[in-house]
């Protein structure tokens, strides 16, 4: 966790809206958090787990990588024997388990027992990698609940491929959920990210070195964190706020460490053959912060064909949608304004760099 979660406020009242139904005693809405890594997504789960406890509601969290099964699931779910079938065969909105399926009923049963006793969050981490079968399971018992008006919400976080993955459940109720998508901090989040944490601590920060730490992180919370720690360990003089001098003892540590993360991002686009499409949309972004969704496409599409490979409409789709669920482009704006931004401005000039192009030609 970080030592403060900031820029997320919008996000934490809608959460915070959904737990005090639990406490008293309604159902709350599903909740599903995607973004990028280094956003932050497992750190805005955990505050909403620690809200639940502080407020008395029950919780159950888990990683996808645990839950191996639907069998799994229920008995780590604190199965109780005697309501193995209580739910067996019942269909709610269209949605139907199969009669004398005893695991659907023991999921559903034992949620319904916690949920009653004070309200229950169920958590699911890595949620994008959660196994059909028990994914399948797991939403339809959460569904179950909600007809019958039992306080439980589920709460699901994951890569930006998450609403994809839960629509392969064929449970398309899950889209009715809160959804909440997280990219960039904004530049008062940025600030935040890094002042806050420093001030608890009995240090802080010159307003000239906090504004150079938000613009070279361009807001990504993992680099307003490595700064934090890097910046904490160099200052020379504790008392004394930290300095566009300790920032420069930092910024060798902090630019190794950032250019080991993109050479690892640069070798998984690599191995997705995206990386000649990865560098002409960093050509595109050039002195840009956004670009249309039809300007996106087309540079996908000459990238494609320069490469001698497909460039029709699915393939242009295929690889957009997994240049967004690397986080290496973003979808803002709405259905009047839709488009896209760097995951990471600064790794777009990496690749660049990495493929021998000079965005000045």
């Amino acid at each position: 966790m970080p030592a403060y979660l900031a820029g997320r406020e919008t996000e934490q009242r809608l959460i915070r809206s959904e737990l005090s139904r639990l406490k008293d005693a309604k159902p709350g809405r599903d909740i599903v958090i995607y973004g990028p890594r280094g956003n932050g997504k497992t750190a805005l789960m955990e505050w909403a787990l620690s809200e639940a406890q502080d407020s008395g509601v029950g919780t159950a969290h888990f990683s996808s990588k645990e839950i191996e099964s639907k069998e799994w699931l229920a008995r780590h779910l604190a199965i109780l024997p005697s309501w193995l079938t209580a739910l067996s065969g019942l269909s709610v909105l269209g949605v139907g388990f199969k009669r004398r399926d005893p695991i659907s009923g023991r999921i559903s049963s034992t949620l319904a027992r916690r949920a009653r006793r004070r309200g229950l969050v169920v958590a699911v981490d890595e949620a994008h990698t959660l196994e059909i079968d028990a994914g399948q399971h797991l939403l339809h018992a959460i569904q179950v609940l909600r007809f019958k008006k039992m306080p439980v919400v589920l709460l699901l976080a994951g890569t930006p491929d998450l609403p994809r993955h839960l629509s392969s459940m064929e449970a398309s109720f899950w889209n009715r959920s809160k959804i909440l998508p997280l990219g960039r901090l904004g530049p008062r989040g940025a600030a935040d990210a890094v002042r806050i944490p420093m001030e608890a601590r009995g240090r802080s920060i010159s307003p000239d070195a906090l504004a150079q730490v938000a613009t070279q992180s361009h807001g990504y919370p993992f680099f307003l964190q490595m700064w934090g720690e890097m910046l904490w360990e160099e200052m020379s003089d504790p008392a004394r706020p930290a300095s566009l001098e300790d920032m420069d003892r930092a910024k060798p540590r902090f630019e190794k460490a950032r250019n080991i993360y993109y050479r690892d991002r640069y070798v998984e686009l690599q191995m997705a053959e995206l990386a000649v499409v990865a560098a002409r949309l960093a050509l595109a972004f050039t002195g840009r912060d956004k670009l249309a969704d039809l300007r996106i496409d087309e540079t996908i599409r000459l990238a494609l064909e320069s490469e001698g490979q497909r460039s029709d409409t699915p393939s242009v789709l295929t690889a957009r949608d997994r240049l967004h669920d690397l986080g290496y482009i973003w979808s803002v704006g709405d259905e009047s304004n839709f488009c896209f931004e760097p995951g990471i401005p600064s790794l777009m000039r990496y690749v660049l760099r990495s493929s021998g192009i000079d965005p000045s030609h």
